[in-house]
């Protein structure tokens, strides 16, 4: 629906309840009314009303996704297949490199090159699903563009895959690491598109759940992946005069898998929900006008902003998290690699268990109310990671405790962070915005390894000095969100709040101009005497 649709909507929702407000309540299927934007609020089994309001939303929730939403599968087979071809390649890389010939200083540039190409894809093709969204047919925009990003991800693992049958070490070394960029050009695409579409078909107060439904297959899709490469690790064979061994495999998987999604995207995702480019040659003249009135509504630049740091917060954490957790436990403890192992398939687990939870407290809870909770839980973890000033040696205990309260934070902030952006941009096209979320998103994943690794030497690994960056990033931000809490509202809030405060301000000037006390500001003229 578009904006000249949306507003007329929205103003008779906030005119005296009639039948013809009433009729646009029923049509709308408004079942959970948004938050004040002035308080967060919690909806608790206490009051009776939104409590068996809230009953009858869980229970006709999955309902609700089965029945209305049919694009639901095939996103759910996306996002599985392309968090295990990411998983599944991060175990072999190294040996794949040695393998080919390739010196071990390309490893940097392989695991790099794919958050590069991840940031450009991400940008790009959110870029083009909104110019396609705007001018192609309905349906036609997403339904193009999520091809577009599955074929970039056909070639980069074809390329990925056959970099072992080639002779040169030079081209193997090209192959993998070109071809690693162009997976990350597919996967940022996906997202962006998956997240934009997610915006424009889902109303304002259920978006954080199907982002939270859509992250729980994200982690199955993580924690399944070294799974199978488990099992491809023992295949050593030849198909056809070529040899797929154990370092290969997972590059032949990933181009299986991209064929699956090109042909399951091709024949069941119609994109017909995301109508945010129906505004086609036959609106009329009102229409028009309320589309011009539209474009002169204000634009919540404070609550983008604010989205997009804590987004990258989160990132920030999760990378440094995942890139010197192994060698630290390793350093500071002695553990060997089935160790390392289980501790990560913990934390898959535990991910898996707070995306679930997240999904479920999304029907009752209010968004922002998440959303301070995971600031606060993500720096909770961080400050247990420090050992100095609270002992010299970070012991076993707190960094368990550490890495489980930074484990949780980030599904609770990505998933609440994604719905509350998508409600501050309102009802658009999210195509490009959502294109740079994922790009910040990946940002961190380029520098984080090295400032993390350099931060650790130079206080010979000693932990007090990256998580108190963490730490304060989270204090930060805490403190930023609790002074424009007011801002991380649904667009048509905001633009409700900020009509108001102009007739205030307005109401102001007038008594001012026309106060029986005289004003220093505006003054009677002085009639002088000749």
């Amino acid at each position: 629906m578009g904006n000249s649709q949306q507003m007329p909507i929205m103003s008779s929702l906030n005119s005296s309840p009639d039948n013809e407000t009433t009729s646009l309540l029923n049509t709308m299927g408004t079942s959970k009314s948004t938050a004040s934007s002035s308080e967060i609020t919690i909806s608790t089994s206490i009051n009776g009303g939104s409590s068996s309001s809230n009953d009858e939303e869980s229970q006709c929730s999955d309902e609700v996704m089965e029945t209305r939403h049919s694009w639901l599968l095939p996103f759910f087979v996306n996002i599985f297949l392309a968090c295990a071809s990411f998983s599944i390649v991060m175990p072999s890389l190294s040996p794949y490199l040695l393998e080919v010939g390739a010196s071990m200083h390309y490893l940097p540039w392989a695991v790099a090159s794919y958050s590069v190409g991840e940031m450009i894809g991400s940008v790009a093709i959110g870029s083009f699903y909104e110019f396609a969204t705007l001018k192609f047919a309905l349906g036609r925009g997403p339904k193009w563009s999520m091809i577009i990003s599955i074929s970039f991800g056909v070639v980069g693992s074809a390329l990925y895959a056959c970099a072992g049958w080639v002779e040169s070490s030079y081209l193997a070394e090209v192959f993998i690491v070109g071809g690693r960029f162009l997976q990350g050009v597919w996967t940022g695409g996906q997202q962006a598109i998956e997240q934009a579409y997610v915006s424009a078909a889902i109303e304002p107060s259920k978006r954080v759940e199907f982002t939270a439904t859509l992250s729980t297959c994200a982690v199955f899709g993580f924690v399944a992946g070294p799974t199978i490469g488990a099992m491809l690790s023992i295949i050593d064979t030849t198909v056809m005069g070529l040899k797929v061994g154990a370092n290969n495999g997972p590059g032949i998987f990933i181009f299986l898998a991209n064929l699956i999604m090109l042909v399951q995207t091709a024949l069941f995702f119609d994109g017909n929900d995301d109508g945010t480019g129906e505004f086609g040659e036959e609106t009329d003249e009102e229409e028009q006008v309320d589309s011009r009135n539209d474009s002169n509504k204000p634009f919540n630049y404070m609550g983008v902003a604010i989205s997009m740091f804590l987004f990258y917060i989160h990132y920030y954490s999760f990378a440094v998290q995942e890139t010197i957790i192994t060698p630290l436990c390793s350093v500071l403890y002695g553990w060997d690699p089935v160790e390392i192992n289980l501790l990560f398939t913990c934390a898959g687990m535990l991910s898996l268990t707070t995306s679930f939870a997240v999904r479920l407290l999304a029907r009752h809870v209010e968004d922002r109310a998440l959303l301070v909770a995971s600031i606060l839980i993500g720096f909770l973890g961080s400050a247990f990671l420090m050992d100095i000033p609270f002992s010299p040696d970070l012991p076993i205990w707190r960094f368990l405790v550490g890495f489980s309260l930074v484990t949780v934070a980030f599904p609770i902030g990505r998933n609440v962070v994604l719905g509350i952006f998508g409600n501050v941009l309102g009802p658009v096209n999210q195509g490009r915005w959502m294109g740079v979320m994922v790009a910040i998103s990946a940002f961190p994943r380029v520098v984080g390894p090295f400032i993390a690794f350099e931060l650790l030497e130079m206080v010979k690994w000693k932990t007090w000095l990256e998580f108190s960056i963490c730490a304060a990033l989270f204090g930060f931000v805490f403190a930023l969100v609790m002074q424009n809490i007011d801002l991380l509202v649904p667009y048509e809030d905001f633009v409700d709040d900020f009509e108001k405060e102009v007739k205030r301000t307005s109401r102001k000037q007038l008594q001012d101009m026309h106060s029986p006390i005289p004003s220093p500001i505006v003054r009677s003229p002085v009639v002088r005497k000749r």
